[in-house]
């Protein structure tokens, strides 16, 4: 998708950031009810096995694959290795807690950070800080490309010098595994997109309507999530009608809904690919007096605040982003040791509902709740 300088700048901003047997019938009876996901186990929503390939069709490894042996973790404590991470931004609790996962993961194996660098979603930043890092003469760098195509040449500079690549979330255009780099992690993309269709489809009657506020970029992530929610609708409620408006800021995502919204009175619901538009959607909603229910992708203070207290969002599913540092840190450690890594490696999705929310916190930011979602929780019906 070709994009204007300032839309290309929005798009780099915006990338920060299935009970399988539900038919119709079921739904339908359920789609007046308050709450149909009240009953419902959060487990039961997770995807059998992963669902999507990585970024080069290639099925998820197994996070045993870069588990460390005793002699291996001897021989890191050893050779004390040194870490580079080039982010695409600071910004978003994603890379605060993939940053952290690496870092921890790392101190326990006598190895070091040696710098962090945040281009703020800008890619010539990004392009300096890599060639930055290499200077540093790191072991390894971890790495999530703000532009797959733009930022694909420095890369490459990374295996030149000498130095081991562990990617997050994509793989630059053109890189091959395991030459210009040696593994790569993320969520299972497609499996959140199925855990919020499945979600979600248990508030849509019987021939009824979905809206999708799809990021109107070629962007490997959203995609996935994107292919995710359609497959799943397609295979287990092909009943149900499904109408896509597409966004390039999310910053106006808001607006974009609330448009969306107006020419599709038949809307019963709606899916878009991250906490943001999700926001927005929340928000056009109640600017038209509406009250139709919201299904993302991530868990963040705003909306899982609003699921808590049984808001229009419903259901959200996460990434463990602390977890996915703490296998980046292992793989790069590992293939350093002479081993191997997976090409992908894959963390299944974790469903995000009104009666796990707090849980579904812990897991995936290994802390505690927020005290606001906590005391919300607490006065709020069926929240825990």
């Amino acid at each position: 998708m070709k994009t204007t300088a300032t839309a290309a700048a929005i798009v780099l901003a915006a990338m920060a950031a299935v009970l399988t047997g539900c038919g119709s019938e079921s739904a339908a009876s359920s789609a007046g009810a308050e709450n149909p996901l009240a009953q419902v186990k959060a487990q039961e929503l997770v995807p059998q096995e992963i669902v999507g390939l990585g970024p080069n069709g290639v099925s998820s490894g197994h996070l045993d694959a870069v588990k460390l042996t005793d002699q291996e973790v001897n021989q890191a404590k050893q050779r004390k290795f040194r870490v580079g991470i080039v982010m695409q931004t600071m910004n978003i609790e994603w890379s605060t807690e993939q940053v952290r996962g690496i870092t921890e993961q790392l101190k326990k194996y006598d190895a070091e950070v040696v710098g962090v660098a945040d281009p703020n979603f800008d890619v010539q930043k990004q392009v300096s800080g890599i060639e930055n890092m290499i200077q540093l003469k790191p072991d390894a760098i971890i790495s999530i490309p703000v532009d797959d195509t733009a930022t694909a040449e420095a890369y490459r500079k990374i295996g030149a010098a000498g130095i081991k690549l562990i990617m997050m979330d994509n793989v630059p255009s053109g890189l091959k595994f395991p030459s210009d780099y040696q593994g790569m992690v993320s969520s299972d993309n497609q499996g959140n997109g199925a855990v919020c269709a499945e979600a979600l489809a248990k508030y849509i009657p019987q021939g009824g309507t979905v809206g999708v506020l799809d990021f109107g970029v070629d962007f490997f992530v959203t995609k996935e999530r994107m292919k995710g929610f359609v497959d799943w609708m397609k295979k287990n409620r092909p009943d149900i009608k499904i109408k896509v408006s597409e966004f390039l800021d999310p910053a106006t995502s808001g607006k974009d809904a609330g448009n969306f919204l107006t020419a599709n009175p038949d809307v019963q619901g709606m899916f878009t690919e991250w906490e943001v538009p999700a926001v927005g959607i929340d928000q056009a909603l109640r600017a038209q007096g509406k009250a139709i229910p919201i299904t993302a992708v991530n868990i963040a203070s705003d909306v899982a605040t609003d699921l808590a207290t049984g808001g229009n969002i419903k259901a959200l599913s996460a990434q463990v982003p602390y977890d996915q540092g703490m296998a980046e840190a292992d793989m790069a450690l590992k293939v350093l040791l002479g081993g191997s890594a997976p090409n992908w490696l894959a963390f299944p999705a974790v469903p995000v509902l009104q009666n796990n929310v707090l849980a579904a916190w812990k897991q995936v930011y290994h802390q505690d709740p927020p005290s606001q979602l906590t005391e919300t929780c607490k006065s709020t019906e069926g929240c825990r």
